[in-house]
C-alpha cells in the first residue's frame, strides 16, 4: 500500500507530504481546491504520461515521490530482480519522477533510474487508478475482453495463445510472399539459366584475357619485334671483327697487358672479364629467343577471336573476368534455390497448415475459459450492483466467436471471442450495451462493481477512486459508501469525493483547501480530527458548516459506519 506521498511543485501544490494508512482514505474539499490535483501527482509518479505545463509556475522542475510496502512480493521480487535492482521483501519501495521544464522526465525505482515504460510495468503491481475519463474506456467494446481475461486469470494462457498466433501469421505471410513470387521467379530463373549458359558455353578460365592479350600483342608486332632482336644478335656477335663481343675480347686482351705492368688494373681487369662472361650469356640467350621467334597468322587469328568473346562477356556481365565468374557463380546458386522454391511452399503450406490447427485449438481453449468465467463475473457484478442502487438491474456479459464471410471462425490475436458487457438497469427493460447507458450514476455504480469484483482477482494492494460517485446522490451514495469501506478491508482505498455519506466511511480524511498568498494560489492538505470531520462532511451536506441540523446528521454519519457485508 502508498504509505507516504511527496508532492513538489506540482500545478498549483508546491508542497504536500502525506502519511496514508491502510483502509480507506477520502480527499474532500470546494469545488476547485485542488482535489483531483492528488491523483493527477500520483498518476504522474506511476508513469501517465505528462509535459512542463504541469510545473508549478516560477519553479524548475516538479517532484513527487512514493513509498510504497508490498503484499504481492514473489512477484515484485522478480521483476526487480531481472533488472537487478535491490530490495528485500521486508523493505518499503521508494519511488520517483521529476519533470524539468525543458520536458525532460526522469524517474527511480529505489536508487535505479527507470525509463516510463519501466515504471508504468512496475507500478501495474502496486496501484490501480480509476477515475471518471476511465467511463470512456469503460463504454469501449474493445476493451471488455481484457476486463475479462484479467477476472479469468488467463495470462498465461493468451501470453502463449499470441506466441502461437504470431508464428502462424509470420509463416502465414512468407507463405503469401512465396505465392506471389511464384511468377517472377519463373521469369528470373529463365533469365539466370540464360546467363549461366551464355557464360558456361564461352567457358573462361581466370586470368585467360591477360594471358591471351600478352600473346596477341606480341604476335601483332611480329616484324618489328623479330628486327630488334635480329639487329641485337647482330651487333653482339655476328660479324668478325665488328661485333661487340669481339671488340670486348681485344679490350680484355689489352688491359690484361697493361695489368703485367701496373697491378693496380687487377680489379678493372676483373670487372671487364665479368662484363665479358655476362654479355656473352644475354647473346646467348638472344640467340635462342631469336631461333624460337615464329609467326603464326592462324594462332593470332584465333587469339583474337577468343578475345572478342570474352570482350563480350565482360561488358554484359563484367567490367572484369572475375566479375564474369562471379555473375556465373551467383546464376547457378539462385537457379539452385529456385528449383526447390515448389518444395519449400509445399513444406510452408504445410507449416501454416499445422499453425493454423494449434492457433484455433488454443482459441477455443480460451474461448471456453472466457464462456465460464464471463457467467461468474456476470453473477459477481450484479450482485454488487443490486445493492448499489440498482435492486432489479441485470448483467450479462456476452462472449461471442467471431465468424468471417464463410461461417469459418475469425482468430485475432486475443483470439476468436468478441465480449461486450450488456446491461438492464430496471425491470422490463431489454438488456442493452453498456455503452448505451444513458445515466452516469449508473454507468459510476456499474465501474465501481466492476472495479471491485476485478479487485478481487488482481494483486494491487492500492485502489484510488477519483471521484467515482458523479452523478450519484441519497440512498446510492449510501451504498457506494459502505461498499468502499467494505472493500478498504481488503485493499486501501483512496478516494476523492464531494459526497458526504462516502466520506464519512472513511477511516481517514483530507481537506484539500486552495489559498492566495501574495498572488500565488497554492493548493494544501489537512488531517483531519473527528471534530474537524464532523464540520467538513456538514459542509458536504449543506453548504454550511454552521448549520446545526448539518453538524448533527454529520455525526450521526460517523457514528453509523458500519458497512454491511458486501463481499
Amino acid at each position: 500500500m502508498l504509505e507516504q506521498l511527496s508532492v513538489r511543485n506540482f500545478a498549483i501544490i508546491e508542497q504536500i507530504d502525506l502519511e496514508l494508512s491502510a483502509g480507506m482514505t477520502v480527499f474532500s474539499g470546494e469545488t476547485g481546491a485542488g482535489k483531483s490535483l492528488i491523483v493527477d501527482a500520483l498518476g504522474f509518479l506511476l508513469g501517465a504520461r505528462a509535459d512542463s505545463s504541469i510545473i508549478r509556475e516560477g519553479a524548475t522542475e516538479c517532484a513527487v515521490s512514493g513509498l510504497f510496502s508490498v503484499s504481492n512480493a514473489q512477484d515484485i521480487a522478480h521483476w526487480l530482480g531481472e533488472r537487478e535492482i535491490d530490495w528485500r521483501p521486508e523493505e518499503a519501495i521508494l519511488l520517483r519522477r521529476t519533470m524539468k521544464q525543458n520536458g525532460r522526465s526522469l524517474a527511480w525505482i529505489q536508487d535505479r533510474q527507470v525509463s516510463r515504460n519501466e515504471l508504468i510495468e512496475f507500478t501495474q503491481y502496486l496501484v490501480d487508478i480509476h477515475g471518471q475519463h476511465e467511463h470512456q474506456r469503460l463504454i469501449d467494446p474493445a476493451t471488455h475482453i481484457d476486463m475479462l481475461d484479467a477476472y479469468a486469470a488467463l495470462g498465461q494462457e493468451l501470453q502463449s495463445y499470441a506466441s502461437a498466433y504470431a508464428e502462424w501469421r509470420n509463416a502465414l505471410q512468407e507463405y503469401r510472399d512465396l505465392l506471389d513470387q511464384k511468377a517472377k521467379r519463373s521469369q528470373e530463373a529463365d533469365y539466370l539459366d540464360f546467363v549461366a549458359k551464355e557464360i558456361a558455353a564461352v567457358k573462361p578460365k581466370p586470368n585467360e584475357d591477360e594471358q591471351l592479350e600478352a600473346e596477341e600483342k606480341i604476335l601483332s608486332q611480329h616484324e618489328k619485334l623479330f628486327g630488334a632482336i635480329s639487329e641485337a644478335a647482330s651487333l653482339l656477335g655476328a660479324g668478325e671483327g665488328s661485333d661487340v663481343l669481339h671488340a670486348l675480347r681485344r679490350i680484355r686482351a689489352d688491359i690484361e697487358n697493361a695489368r703485367a705492368i701496373d697491378s693496380r688494373l687487377g680489379a678493372l681487369a676483373e670487372r671487364l672479364a665479368a662484363a665479358y662472361y655476362e654479355l656473352e650469356d644475354i647473346s646467348e640467350s638472344i640467340g635462342e629467343y631469336q631461333a624460337n621467334l615464329r609467326f603464326d597468322p592462324a594462332r593470332l587469328e584465333r587469339i583474337e577471336q577468343r578475345l572478342a568473346e570474352l570482350q563480350k562477356l565482360k561488358r554484359k556481365y563484367g567490367p572484369q573476368l572475375s566479375d564474369v565468374f562471379d555473375r556465373y557463380e551467383r546464376a547457378r546458386a539462385t537457379l539452385e534455390t529456385l528449383s526447390h522454391a515448389d518444395e519449400n511452399l509445399a513444406e510452408l503450406e504445410q507449416r501454416v497448415k499445422t499453425l493454423k490447427e494449434r492457433v484455433f485449438s488454443a482459441a477455443l481453449y480460451l474461448s471456453e475459459k472466457r464462456l465460464s468465467a464471463a457467467v461468474s463475473m456476470s453473477s459477481s457484478i450484479e450482485e454488487i450492483i443490486r445493492k448499489l442502487g440498482m435492486p432489479d438491474a441485470r448483467v450479462h456479459l456476452r462472449v461471442t466467436r467471431a465468424k468471417d464471410e464463410t461461417g469459418a471462425y475469425r482468430a485475432t490475436s486475443r483470439g476468436i471471442d468478441e465480449v461486450e458487457f450488456y446491461i438492464a438497469p430496471n425491470p422490463g427493460e431489454p438488456e442493452r450495451p453498456l455503452s448505451r447507458i444513458a445515466s452516469g450514476g449508473e454507468l459510476s455504480r456499474f465501474a465501481l462493481a466492476l472495479k471491485a469484483v476485478l479487485a478481487a482477482h488482481d494483486v494491487v494492494d492500492t485502489l484510488v477512486f477519483d471521484e467515482i460517485d458523479t452523478g450519484i446522490g441519497g440512498q446510492v451514495g449510501v451504498a457506494v459508501g459502505e461498499y468502499l469501506k467494505q472493500l478498504s478491508q481488503y485493499r486501501q482505498v483512496l478516494c476523492v469525493t464531494h459526497l458526504a455519506t462516502i466520506a464519512a466511511q472513511a477511516d481517514q480524511q483530507y481537506k484539500v483547501d486552495k489559498q492566495v498568498s501574495a498572488g500565488r494560489t497554492s493548493t494544501s492538505l489537512r488531517l483531519l480530527s473527528r471534530q474537524e470531520r464532523e464540520v467538513e462532511i456538514a459542509r458536504m451536506l449543506s453548504g454550511s458548516a454552521e448549520s446545526e441540523v448539518s453538524r448533527t446528521h454529520a455525526a450521526e454519519l460517523l457514528n453509523q459506519t458500519r458497512p454491511q457485508k458486501f463481499l
